[in-house]
């Protein structure tokens, strides 16, 4: 008898049951018509009213049910019969893969998903040690769903797109369900980076094993997610087929913008010599004619000239540092509202422009929202965004082959340089580094792990870096590091995450300067990097020490050729707004005399000035 009830009890018997049940359930529905409506392979649904192979999902189990439009009672019959059948093949084989996890010394979750999950799905792991697997949540699903078919991606752009939709279609996991449904082989960062619109940019053989990971983390058997690797290795050979076309067409309208802004800036001048010939005859006229002093030029003349010399700018290239004649033009100045949004680093200054700007145009409104340089450069890259009132703020030059400048022509106005600073705790006890002791501390696989190999106290190194898409953080790694940072290991900046027991070093990001800062002033042994100014605020950040490099101390000079970490400010438009716009006026007027005085309150140098050439260190690096 027992012998029996342990038969009945077995993984394979429960899950002919559930076989039984779901084939009932379905009421005989053809597995091609099923698998059509339901967007699966038919090898997938005749497998699983089969009962071949492994069990079977219930993200997929409820697809097909919906698309038989079983639900209710029937429908809960079947999803007990499931978790039963799932249970059994858990307690049957789950040993095997928690002992491994036990007997590896370095915890590397991506090994073990490769060697168990195919035999033991449908678990979560939520912890290291002690090793515990749970079931997954049962999602939500909307009972019309389909399956997005990857066949239908025409270049990877489209396929990241479907990838967003079978997130979808398995209940919408949360990003942290899915790092826990893949045993740690997907980090909820890389999950949120693989999701962005231009991951297609980064095609290689680490990004195909990651959406292997991802695929069965939303539920779809071996079969399914071999189709979408397949579509992947299809796609991330070749080009997206549209980007030559866009990028020539896109090159021609801008060329056609630009004769015209060249006939425009030919008329101007024109217009402006007239006006100044016609003044001086008037005034050698009036001297000649009654012998009276010089007449000084009227008050709407010299506007007029003014005028004409600020468009004259913008039309011959005012977002390349070109020369401004005369004080600020009534063009300058707009009614209506405009964005300044990216750079975190450079809000401080943003809000000092925008203040200073609408005191002197009563008409304009300018709002700052700080989200990140690439965050900010994406916002005004999409379709719909108003082109004509926003201003992406960037630190550091985009790089020339961008998709930013070569498909979506972005233009750029260096407008002053910012010193960075590498900021550590004051109970680390060191009050500067040398270039290489700093990369060392960054180095992904050795280097110090105390602060007591750097000669100061016995406290472990603790990290703090930006989030992915920080043009400071970029600006870090190119001109201070020479590399990348190392892998994110830690969300609370304390601990090791529990998929990352292995890592050398505590790590963990946040994704504004002022979170970064008041991390690195709270945690004990924490480095990080921010803008100069507010690193330095003593008062709103009494924990912090800047610390030298190289033995030089960053200051507001930011020279680059003495101080490494320095790069310009530069603000994106979309093409060359057309004069007139908000977008317009606002780098205008940045470009003039009577700006001058505002620029200069910044306390940085300036790329810009009325009279002379962008300065070197604000170029592209």
């Amino acid at each position: 008898m027992r012998g029996l009830d342990r038969a009945l009890d077995s993984y394979l018997h429960l899950k002919a049951e559930f076989v039984r049940e779901l084939a009932a359930g379905l009421g005989g529905a053809a597995p091609d018509a099923l698998a059509g409506r339901a967007g699966l392979l038919e090898a997938t649904v005749r497998d699983l009213l089969a009962g071949d192979g492994e069990l079977m999902s219930w993200e997929v189990v409820s697809a097909c049910l919906a698309a038989a439009a079983v639900d209710g009672d029937a429908a809960g019959r079947v999803r007990e019969r499931w978790s039963a059948a799932e249970q059994a093949m858990w307690d049957e084989r789950g040993d095997g893969p928690r002992a491994a996890f036990e007997r590896d010394p370095r915890g590397r979750p991506a090994r073990i998903v490769e060697l168990f999950q195919p035999r033991v799905p449908w678990r979560r792991l939520t912890a290291r040690h002690p090793v515990t697997f749970e079931p997954w949540a049962e999602p939500v699903f909307d009972a019309a769903r389909s399956l997005p078919d990857p066949a239908s991606a025409g270049d990877l752009r489209e396929f990241y797109e479907l990838l967003a939709l079978l997130r979808a279609w398995a209940g919408s996991p949360r990003q942290t369900e899915i790092e826990r449904r893949s045993w740690g082989a997907l980090p909820d960062a890389t999950v949120s980076a693989m999701l962005q619109k231009d991951r297609w940019r980064t095609p290689n053989d680490r990004e195909r094993r990651r959406i292997g990971y991802f695929t069965a983390a939303c539920g779809l058997p071996e079969q399914e997610t071999a189709r979408w690797t397949a579509c992947y290795d299809r796609l991330r050979r070749l080009p997206p087929p549209d980007d030559l076309a866009r990028a020539r067409a896109e090159a021609a309208e801008a060329a056609e913008r630009l004769a015209d802004s060249r006939t425009e800036n030919t008329a101007l001048r024109e217009r402006l010599a007239t006006i100044r010939a016609e003044a001086a005859g008037l005034r050698e006229r009036l001297e000649a004619g009654t012998g009276a002093p010089p007449v000084p030029r009227r008050p709407y003349a010299r506007r007029a000239a003014a005028a004409l010399g600020g468009a004259v700018l913008f039309a011959s290239g005012a977002l390349f540092g070109g020369a401004v004649p005369g004080g600020p033009p009534e063009r300058t100045c707009f009614d209506g509202t405009l964005r300044l949004i990216g750079s975190t680093a450079f809000e401080h200054m943003a809000r000092t422009l925008a203040a200073g700007y609408e005191e002197r145009c009563p008409g304009a409104a300018v709002e700052v929202e700080a989200i990140g340089s690439n965050e900010g450069v994406r916002a005004l890259a999409r379709p719909g965004a108003d082109a004509a009132a926003t201003i992406a703020m960037h630190d550091g030059h985009l790089a020339p082959g961008s998709v930013e400048v070569g498909v979506h022509g972005f233009q750029g106005l260096a407008v002053s340089l910012v010193s960075f600073a590498v900021v550590a705790n004051k109970d680390t006890g060191v009050t500067g580094l040398t270039a290489a002791q700093l990369r060392s501390v960054y180095a992904e696989d050795a280097g110090p792990v105390s602060w007591r190999g750097l000669g100061g106290a016995d406290l472990p190194v603790r990290l703090i870096g930006r989030t992915e898409g920080s043009g400071t953080r970029t600006i870090f790694e190119e001109r201070v590091l020479a590399g990348p940072e190392p892998r994110l290991s830690s969300r609370d900046c304390l601990t090791r995450g529990e998929f990352h027991r292995d890592a050398r070093l505590i790590r963990c990001e946040r994704s504004s300067q002022s979170q970064v800062l008041d991390l690195v002033g709270s945690v004990p042994g924490a480095i990080g990097y921010s803008e100069l100014r507010e690193a330095a605020d003593a008062r709103r950040h009494p924990n912090l020490r800047v610390l030298a490099l190289d033995g030089r101390r960053p200051d507001a000079s930011a020279d680059p050729a003495r101080y490494p970490f320095v790069a310009p400010e530069v603000f994106y438009t979309r093409s060359l707004p057309a004069n007139g716009s908000p977008a317009s006026a606002f780098l205008t007027f940045l470009a003039t005399a009577s700006a001058r005085p505002l620029l200069e309150s910044l306390g940085a140098p300036l790329c810009i000035a009325p009279t002379a050439p962008l300065a070197a260190p604000c170029g592209p690096a």
